[in-house]
């Protein structure tokens, strides 16, 4: 349960790793979405939908129809979504209860059926001030909620470390449930480059964008918000600019900062340095990382991103803010660089290293650090907790 339409273009890795779980899920697990839908025409509102991802079918019910996904509503998404859930819950004939996030299950307080959920961020985060969570304005009332519904979990994963270590502490009487889950690598959609696909995705950056040859590409790729801080990476390239004219920027995704994006560019006359392309498959996502030379993000916290992992498949070095669980793949000095100071001289100088020294951490030293993280692999204690809890059921 969680407001997602697998079927969309919904970035977000939230929604990647519920397509996942739908896409490599075993023959002996059914799994039904209650989620929110993109396309009413074709996954219309209230209606039972047959749908195939991969080569899996489930059930679909949408409850919300989502507009402009990536711009923040005046309501939360996650309270409407709730309040519809709770509207819809008899619909529900399933043995096991899934949650993203903790909210959804506060329409099942009573159910009797296991619940598990997956908490994708350490929610500790929402004590700072720039968190771009609502419930920062609330932060006791949140963790009130977590004292109430956490207890009614009989599992917990969560793709911070941390996280895990934090209600173990909070939550001592029931510390045996919370287990830590890295993120994974779709290996059949982005595989490593080789000299085929990087001639194919060069040639795509220049017919598109009008790409020189001769110029580095940047790419980032993930929603233009807050926690993203795009502003601190773009600023970086400014920096970057100022010692080499022949880098350009490719930013996939699209977010509330995008404006704030374009006017910076404007302002310094980087329109031509600077391409806001919005949201792509990751289809098309792959051929432009086989085509770029350095993958950069700039958020000022994480949990394990997905499109790091991407990057990495492909073979492609990383820049990134030294944030959640990224130091796990990217190897500072071996398949990329790792910023503390965030910064834009900071992390200018570690996308200048990183150029400078491609050829030493592409390839190989990226694919290597991610080849254990498969779908198959991550995946399996999840689904082994299934059948563990469906069976107790």
């Amino acid at each position: 349960m969680y407001p997602a339409d697998p079927l969309g273009a919904v970035p977000g890795g939230i929604d990647t790793f519920i397509r996942g779980t739908l896409r490599w899920a075993p023959e002996d697990i059914e799994i039904m979405l209650i989620g929110a839908t993109t396309d009413s025409a074709t996954r219309p509102l209230r209606k039972w939908t047959s749908c195939k991802f991969g080569e899996r079918t489930f059930r679909f019910y949408p409850i919300l129809k989502l507009t402009d996904p990536d711009k923040r509503k005046k309501i939360p998404t996650s309270l409407v979504y709730t309040l519809a859930l709770a509207r819809s819950r008899d619909l529900v004939s399933a043995d096991l209860l899934v949650f993203h996030g903790i909210e959804p299950s506060l329409a099942f307080l009573t159910d009797r059926r296991p619940k598990t959920a997956v908490i994708h961020q350490d929610m500790q985060v929402l004590r700072n001030p720039g968190a771009d969570i609502r419930w920062k304005h609330v932060p006791r009332l949140y963790f009130a909620l977590e004292r109430l519904l956490m207890p009614r979990l009989q599992s917990v994963f969560c793709v911070r470390q941390n996280a895990v270590e934090d209600y173990k502490r909070r939550f001592s009487k029931i510390a045996g449930r919370f287990r830590f889950t890295p993120t994974w690598v779709d290996t059949e959609v982005f595989e490593p480059t080789t000299a085929e696909r990087r001639r194919v995705g060069r040639e795509l950056l220049r017919t598109e964008f009008g790409f020189p040859e001769s110029d580095h590409v940047l790419i980032t790729v993930g929603r233009q918000d807050s926690q993203k801080n795009p502003m601190l990476l773009v600023e970086s390239l400014n920096e970057v600019l100022s010692h080499n004219q022949n880098v350009r920027l490719l930013m996939v995704g699209d977010g509330q900062l995008r404006g704030e994006i374009e006017n910076f560019a404007r302002k310094c006359g980087l329109q031509d340095k600077i391409i806001l392309c919005g949201v792509r498959t990751p289809e098309v996502v792959a051929r432009y990382l086989h085509g770029a030379d350095t993958f950069v993000l700039s958020s000022a916290y994480e949990g394990m991103p997905m499109c790091v992992m991407e990057a990495l498949g492909c073979g492609l070095p990383v820049v990134s803010t030294d944030v959640g669980e990224i130091g796990r793949v990217v190897r500072h000095g071996i398949n990329g660089e790792l910023v503390s100071k965030h910064d834009a001289m900071s992390l200018a100088n570690a996308i200048l290293h990183c150029l400078a020294n491609l050829d030493q951490y592409r390839g190989e030293p990226c694919v290597k650090a991610v080849q254990n993280l498969t779908p198959q692999e991550v995946l399996a204690p999840i689904y082994d907790n299934y059948r563990q809890l469906a069976g107790n059921a």
